[in-house]
């Protein structure tokens, strides 16, 4: 073979080889491809798969929207499917959910079941208080902690045997605002919106208390964190100069206010920009956040914003203003003639590890501080006042703690109330027993004369409450380890020897709510001249009145009174009080039981 043919030999050999390889490259990312869409196309089909489960679980906790006898159903979702088949009776149900996309199957098995309707409403504290503080007359006790927006005043011999915490004072009004909601912004659902700020101008050079947003979820989501944050070139700082929680359980469908308590209070000074950051943690499509939106930017002082991830990642316009309130300090507050502490027990006693006797507050004077005491700086802060170990001048003001119940929480169960029905005009019960709930009622409810109520579920009473001569109020057994609501827009008297009981449960109480703002010592929100062990009351918009000699569990309200040897004996319990709409239930997923089948 000449030059010529081996030349030509080797160019169709390397050619060859060429063709080869590149046949060989095209087959392996043709494999590759199919196997990458094989497993986008698998993990479709289980995501439509979860789909069926939770559009199950939703039908039958709404059977006005797919009747009374759901069994299941084929339903296309985007280029998919999915097939659900419920089997069993009574109280558990197994759900069959197959996935199918592109010819591929996720067949996902789930047992569910019914559980009681719960919100929890941690009381943290024997005795939580708003911005009217606390009157504590002749010899009356709190035992265990009280944590007030407002001064505590207290007669001879007043005591709390745990710790008392005084926030530093709020003004009245808002300094910053933004209260117009025009449209819904949703965020918390994609990437893009994982995070959502808005920004702000300080009016005034004071510490930040607290902040409000108009706000509501969709689902079920998980608590979001707030940060306030120093501005950056137009955008959050990446570091947090205070932080707070944003409960998905204090939120519902509805738009309501919500006061969200930062953990410290940020000096703020007049005419600089801050941020409020709401940090979502995980998308999720089907449960995420809505906080209402002014599409006019007519708030000249801020602007609202958008990220993937608030410490990270880039922030980019919504080119409009979220609904928001800034609340700033303004008023002094104070503890004086206060006994603190437990008298039977001395500071360093191992006791102390978890029942302790420290004040914290702007200004402690005439008191007597068992352990250590946390207020300002000017001596006469202190005036008057014994501490059995440790004065701390200059600690900050202890930050406002909003009280545990919402505005959409308190609409939620009235609107349960009211789902079971209507009685109009005033109800009596007078001297027999009877089982209420779920109720409104559109008048007063009085019982009376040894009469017996038991609560089968959320009661709202438009007009007063009124309890007296032997009475009895206890919550039916169904509501097991969970408590129940009572809600009324009218003033409650409770007299002379009445008896409350939960379920039956060592962790079942009875929470009596008023939205009256009444602050009338002569005709407070509410008045109680009982000894009442099992019921929490509360009243978030008035006075809460504890008669002479009379003892309950727990009073949260924006003013309390404490009569002459009046006492709160807090349990530790209502820390995890979850208030339960009856002794019904909703479907959710039972624990543990979820399996992918095939």
């Amino acid at each position: 073979m000449n030059n010529k043919g081996l030349a030509i030999f080797a160019v169709v050999s390397f050619l060859g080889i060429i063709l080869t390889l590149t046949l060989s490259l095209i087959v392996l990312v043709m494999s590759n491809r199919t196997v990458t869409q094989r497993g986008y196309n698998i993990a479709q089909a289980r995501s439509i798969s979860e789909a069926g489960i939770d559009k199950a679980i939703w039908c039958l906790n709404n059977e006005p929207e797919c009747g009374t006898t759901y069994t299941g159903e084929t339903t296309s979702i985007g280029n998919g499917s999915f097939t659900t088949v419920l089997t069993g009776t009574g109280n558990d149900y197994a759900i069959e959910s197959t996935g199918t996309i592109n010819n591929i199957n996720k067949k996902i098995k789930a047992t569910i079941t019914t559980k009681t309707v719960s919100a929890g409403a941690a009381f943290f504290f024997g005795v939580q208080v708003g911005e009217g503080g606390l009157d504590m007359a002749n010899g009356s006790t709190v035992v265990g902690n009280v944590y007030s927006n407002g001064s505590v005043t207290a007669g001879n011999g007043a005591r709390v045997t745990g710790d008392i915490f005084v926030a530093g004072g709020t003004a009245l009004s808002p300094d910053q605002q933004q209260t117009i909601q025009a449209t819904d912004y949703l965020f918390g659902n994609i990437e893009a919106k994982e995070d959502v700020a808005q920004s702000f101008q300080a009016g005034t050079t004071e510490v930040l208390n607290y902040i409000s947003l108009y706000i509501k979820k969709v689902g079920n989501p998980n608590n979001a964190k707030i940060y306030i944050t120093n501005d950056n070139s137009g955008s959050p700082d990446t570091t947090a100069i205070a932080s707070g929680t944003l409960y998905s359980s204090l939120l519902s469908t509805s738009y309501a206010w919500l006061d969200i308590g930062l953990d410290t209070t940020p000096q703020l000074t007049s005419g600089q920009t801050y941020w409020i950051v709401i940090n979502t943690l995980v998308p999720k499509s089907t449960r995420y956040y809505v906080i209402g939106e002014n599409v006019d930017s007519s708030y000249s002082s801020g602007t609202a914003k958008k990220s993937s991830n608030w410490s990270s990642d880039p922030w980019n316009d919504v080119n409009n203003d979220f609904t928001f309130k800034t609340w700033m300090g303004g008023i002094d507050t104070s503890i004086d003639n206060l006994e603190v502490g437990d008298k039977d027990h001395t500071c360093d006693d191992a006791h102390y590890a978890t029942h302790h006797g420290d004040a914290y507050a702007n200004s402690i004077t005439n008191s007597e501080i068992e352990c250590d005491a946390f207020f300002d700086v000017d001596p006469d802060d202190i005036s008057g006042t014994t501490v059995g170990r440790n004065k701390n001048s200059g600690s900050p003001d202890p930050p406002p703690e909003p009280l545990p119940i919402s505005d959409a929480r308190i609409q939620d169960w009235k609107d349960i109330a009211e789902a079971g029905g209507t009685f109009t005009g005033d109800k009596i019960i007078d001297g027999t027993s009877t089982s209420l709930g779920p109720l409104k009622i559109t008048g007063s409810l009085t019982i009376t004369n040894s009469a017996v109520l038991t609560i089968t579920g959320n009661l709202w009473i438009q007009g007063d409450i009124i309890i007296t001569n032997n009475t009895t109020i206890k919550l039916d057994p169904g509501y097991g380890s969970s408590s129940g609501t009572v809600i009324t827009d009218g003033q409650v008297d409770v007299n002379n020897n009445n008896i409350f009981e939960g379920s039956g449960d060592p962790d079942s109480y009875i929470l009596i709510l008023t939205t009256n703002n009444s602050l009338d010592n002569a005709s407070p929100a509410i008045n109680i001249n009982n000894n009442a062990q099992t019921v929490i009351f509360y009243a978030g918009n008035g006075l809460i009145k504890i008669g002479q000699n009379s003892s309950l569990r727990e009073a949260t309200g924006y003013k309390l009174r404490l009569d002459n040897n009046a006492s709160v004996d807090y349990v530790s319990g209502l820390a995890n009080a979850n208030f339960s709409n009856g002794p019904g239930g909703i479907w959710t997923t039972k624990k543990s039981s979820w399996l992918e089948i095939d």
